[in-house]
């Protein structure tokens, strides 16, 4: 009975003990500290990764080990588990950092000592050797779960005409976080978005695939051979196996994904075979003058605003151009009205349209006109001048001349001078008629020149009343340039609202409840945003390796762009973490901080 007291205390005392070193600073609990790499397997192909596992065992809260140069292989962070057992008042810690590895290329590969250093003191893991391989080759026929294709509508077009690119995904099961990136080469095509995926069923040798199509519209600019490089698509399967509930009363209630399916994730990487153009010059036979580069179909109507008007006013001349192709590059320039009208042209509007599987739209072109002299006039047609591919042969399309009336000005001013009723008598009898007076006081004494001295008070009212009407000029001129540049100007405008949009997005997914894996994607989505408005590309559907290549080649900072491509990474491999993380307001506030320093 008298030890009880004792025992009470003892334990007391352990549970603080515990606490105190669990969470007491960095400290070695075993001599023998152990640093080890492994892989989940030594063979893959081309379409598979590898999970790269590092663990630190006899030291609790390890630095961050440093791996080698893995040059031929993307390597993603895919989080860090802790793990502490207690045998016989013996403890045992250790540290595993996951990465996941997804091969570039094909061959034999080491990947080289992990290495850390610790208190002074170096250590480093065994080396591991990988090899890549090919994928089986699968035959037409062969039921595979999930598959890519990708076709170009012409592999021999003329110089800037229209080729459709698609990219399709074949798959039987369901895939998550698919990533796809469609590389081209911009010192031959011009890339316009055709809008989002479809999705849609198919039936393949009688087996069902769910389809995801997305096309890009592309426009060579060179004449010669040239390649469009392989796409890549990144993507989860989600494998799912049924337990057995034949035997369970209950299995008919519980017989739903959400109780008896058991998913396996399983990270593919599926790569396209390269396609080779040959872009033709456009025939010289049959070439009109003045020619504009324009392909495709194309036509194109005229009004005014109005056909009758007085002298002095003015009417509005619209063009409409429309059709499928390079609408966006036609130009009306050179319009020939003689001496008729003076011609003032506002900013022409372009908008784009997806016609079927090609790009199209309609750009309009709008013109003041002040007409000379009075009359009937006429507006002549105006004509332009296309290749149409499909015909191979040149069009010429007209507008119909308009006819206007210029009536004379009807409207008349009289000028009235009063005279007053009395007028003044001098001595010698002679009368002076006044018929106006100056609105000017008029001086008829000497004491009316004296010189005026200003005080301070009225030297400064002076000078403000002098420079506020010109700083009020500049103010406004200021104010209508930028509002006109941002109306006008579109990469100027998305660069001016890239952070202010970005910091509202922050600010309602810091306020929103998503779910763990949508708030990663969201996060990340507004980071691709900004940048993609900042260097005004169309689309987001880029890595954080072409984030990288595109900020040099707009001439940012190396330390901006390591950040970038940092914080890119660290979001994208939350992406693929075995466990679901929750929102973190510190990757918030660190974004955030991130945009501010952009900014600068």
């Amino acid at each position: 009975m008298q030890n009880k007291p004792k025992t009470k205390l003892q334990s007391w005392l352990t549970v603080p003990a515990i606490l105190i070193f669990i969470f007491s600073p960095v400290m070695s609990f075993s001599s023998n500290i152990q640093l080890s790499a492994s892989v989940d397997k030594n063979e893959l192909t081309i379409e598979d990764s590898i999970e790269l596992s590092i663990k630190i065992s006899g030291v609790r809260n390890p630095p961050t080990p440093k791996l080698p140069p893995i040059k031929d292989f993307i390597v993603r962070s895919t989080g860090t588990q802790s793990s502490t057992q207690i045998f016989n008042s013996d403890m045992q810690v250790s540290t595993t950092y996951k990465y996941l590895l997804t091969p570039k290329i094909e061959g034999n590969f080491i990947i080289g000592p992990v290495r850390m250093n610790l208190s002074g003191s170096n250590y480093q893991s065994e080396s591991i050797t990988v090899t890549i391989k090919k994928p089986n080759p699968i035959k037409p026929n062969e039921n595979r779960s999930v598959y890519t294709e990708t076709s170009i509508s012409k592999k021999t077009p003329y110089i800037n005409e229209q080729v459709v690119y698609t990219f399709k995904l074949f798959r039987k099961i369901e895939a998550r976080n698919l990533n796809l990136s469609m590389p081209y080469d911009e010192s031959f095509f011009r890339k316009e978005n055709l809008g989002k995926a479809k999705r849609y069923s198919r039936v393949i040798n009688g087996i069902a695939y769910d389809v995801d199509e997305v096309s890009i519209a592309l426009f060579p600019i060179k004449i010669g051979e040239s390649t469009i490089p392989p796409s890549m698509m990144e993507l989860d399967l989600i494998h799912r196996t049924q337990t057995n509930r034949r035997r369970d009363p209950f299995a008919r209630f519980f017989n739903d994904p959400f109780f008896g399916d058991v998913t396996q994730n399983k990270h593919k990487v599926l790569s396209t075979k390269s396609i080779k153009m040959n872009t033709q010059p456009l025939p010289k036979k049959g070439k009109p003058s003045g020619f504009k580069n324009l392909v495709g179909q194309f036509s194109m109507t005229a009004k005014v605003g109005k056909e009758s008007f007085d002298a002095g006013d003015t009417t509005t001349l619209t063009f409409t151009v429309s059709g499928i192709g390079n609408v966006m590059d036609v130009s009306l320039t050179d319009l020939n009205l003689g001496d008729q009208f003076k011609i003032y042209p506002d900013q022409p509007i372009f908008t784009k349209s997806i016609h079927g599987n090609q790009i199209g739209g309609e750009k309009i072109f709008k013109f003041a006109l002040v007409p000379f002299t009075t009359g009937r006039q006429t507006i002549s047609s105006i004509s332009l001048n296309y290749f149409d591919p499909d015909k191979n042969d040149y069009n010429t399309i007209s507008t119909n001349p308009i006819n206007l009336t210029i009536k004379p000005g009807t409207g008349t001013e009289n000028l009235n001078l009063v005279q007053s009723k009395v007028a003044p008598t001098q001595q010698n009898g002679s009368t002076i008629s006044i018929l106006a007076r100056d609105i000017l006081p008029i001086h008829t004494h000497v004491e009316d020149f004296e010189s005026v001295v200003f005080d301070k008070n009225r030297r400064i009212m002076y000078m403000v009343g002098f420079l506020l009407p010109t700083l009020i000029y500049l103010l406004a001129a200021g104010y209508i340039r930028y509002n006109h540049k941002m109306n006008d100007d579109m990469s100027y405008s998305r660069r001016q609202v890239a952070h202010r949009k970005a910091m509202k997005k922050l600010d309602q997914l810091s306020v929103s409840n998503p779910e763990p894996k949508d708030f990663v994607r969201e996060l990340s989505q507004i980071i691709r945003e900004y940048i993609g408005d900042k260097l005004n590309l169309q689309g987001t559907a880029f890595t954080s390796k072409e984030v990288g290549e595109k900020l040099n080649k707009n001439t940012f900072a190396d330390d901006k762009i390591f950040a970038i491509k940092k914080l890119l990474e660290k979001i994208e491999s939350m992406q693929y973490m075995p466990v679901l993380v929750v929102k973190d307001h510190c990757l918030i506030d660190e974004t955030a901080e991130l945009l501010m320093y952009l900014e600068k």
